[in-house]
Parts: structure tokens; sequence; C-alpha cells
């Protein structure tokens, strides 16, 4: 069953594999910091109770004021590293904390990399206005009003949280039967579609074979308008029309792509070679 929609989030690598992903929620995010916590200050305690231990015995008063000042800043040192450096390095290493592993979460960066040092640490660095005025109010507010349920530091640092084991591939769109010279003959070299065009045509592309002929041929009919126009692109098929269109628009260019552009036989000429007539 898939995800609730506004709970999952698509990102498309350069080889035009779509990975969805589920978003991590506010409350599986809190009980991961929980378990952070826990780790965090039961280390940061078994810290201190070996200071006590280590100074403790017969000690001089003067002797005894040293001996606090030396554990009261070993036990500083250890919070310091308890509230950043545990959540940056972690993150960046391995994408998730000791509470991130647990509740089964990851953070990403909005297009699907790993995080890196730079956003563990803006990510982390903000968390101090997150955490405004008290209980996380700022970074709550901040996930209820954005898409992705980014908190202020995520937002800066460009990242997210997601649930990996969610994540699921969705299989590239494919151009069948190849494209011919002849149907490519008025279609410009660089086709660009924005946002809202791309994805008219790439769900018109994945429900097509569930369409009846007239079906398929009405939906088509009525995306295929203002991008023919738009290109000077012509075809008397407007399902094959937008085919084209899509492929060339996220294939063409890209020595990685699977060459559907050109079909199976045909590559496109070389600078040095007479183009096709």
């Amino acid at each position: 069953m898939a995800a609730p929609l506004d709970t999952d989030v698509a990102i498309e690598t350069p080889e035009h594999i779509v990975f969805h992903y589920r978003l991590a929620g506010p409350a599986r995010r809190a009980l991961a910091y929980v378990v952070d916590l826990l780790v965090c200050y039961g280390v940061v305690a078994l810290i201190g109770l070996i200071v006590v231990l280590a100074f403790a015995g017969d000690r001089t008063a003067v002797e005894l004021s040293s001996a606090a000042k030396a554990g009261s800043g070993v036990v500083l040192l250890a919070l310091f590293a308890a509230q950043w450096i545990y959540f940056v390095v972690l993150e960046a290493r391995a994408g998730r904390s000791v509470g991130k592993r647990v509740m089964g979460v990851r953070v990403v960066s909005t297009n699907g990399r790993p995080v890196g040092w730079r956003g563990a640490a803006l990510r982390n660095l903000l968390r101090a206005a997150d955490v405004l005025p008290t209980g996380y109010l700022v970074g709550l507010a901040s996930m209820a009003v954005t898409a992705r349920f980014q908190r202020l530091g995520d937002l800066v640092a460009g990242t997210m949280v997601v649930v990996p084991e969610s994540a699921r591939a969705a299989a590239p769109i494919e151009l069948s039967p190849p494209a011919q010279p002849k149907e490519l003959a008025t279609l410009p070299e660089d086709v660009s579609l924005d946002a809202d065009e791309r994805e008219a045509i790439e769900l018109f592309l994945r429900r097509r074979l569930t369409l009846g002929r007239a079906r398929e041929h009405e939906l088509a009919s009525m995306i295929v308008g203002p991008i023919g126009e738009r290109l000077g692109f012509v075809h008397r098929d407007p399902a094959r029309l937008l085919a084209l269109v899509y492929d060339r628009a996220v294939n063409v260019g890209r020595s990685e792509a699977p060459p559907s552009s050109y079909g199976a036989r045909v590559r496109p000429p070389k600078k040095d070679q007479r183009p096709w007539r």
C-alpha cells in the first residue's frame, strides 16, 4: 500500500531512477531525540561518576578545590561533546545518530544524497533556534508548515529526515517503440519542461497502459496543445508526441542515459558528420 501523499517525497537520480521515501514525522523524530538524550547524558553521568571517584579520598581543601575545578572542566567538555559533536559526527558519517538508528530514520539532503559535514553542522547549529522558546516550539511550527517536515536547521542545511526502509524505486519511463528520425524532424534538440508540465506528462505516461485507446487520446489531447505549440512540434498521435517530448527532455545530452531518444539502431550525428535528411 502506498504511503500517504503528504508523507511521501520523490527524488530522481541523474540516471532517471525515481526513489520514493516516506518522511519521518515529528513524533518519530522526537522519540529518536529522546533516545539520543538518554545515550548522551547517560555517558555524561558516567563520566561525572568516574571523575568523582577519581578525585575522592583524603585531600586538603586546596587539593579538593583544584580537583573540583578539573572535574568540572571534564564534565563540561563531555556536555559540549554530547550536545554538538555527537550529532554532527554521527550524522555526517552515517546519516543517523543512535536514536535515529533505533527509530529507523536517516538524515539526507533534499536531493537524496548523504548529508555531509557541512549539512550536519548547519542543521545542528540551528538546533538552538529550533528549541525556542521552549520544548522545540519553533522547530515544531516549522515542521507543520513545510511540505517535508523540515525544522529551521533542515531548511538552512537543505536536509530532511526520511525512513530509508520505505524507499522504493519507480521504474524509468521508456520510449517504446524507439523514436524514428522522421518523428524527430521538428523536435528541438533542447527541450525543457517546467515542473507542472513534466509532472502532468509523467503521470499520463505511467497511466497510459491502463487506459483505453479513446481515453488515452482524450487525456493526451488535453495536455499536448500548449507544449506542442511552444516547441513547434507536431505529431498525428498526441500520446506519442508527449512520449517523444518527455524522452528528449529527460535523456538528451546525458551520456549515461539510455539512447531511447534515438532509437535502437539510430544514433545522433557527431559534430563532424552531416545531419539526417
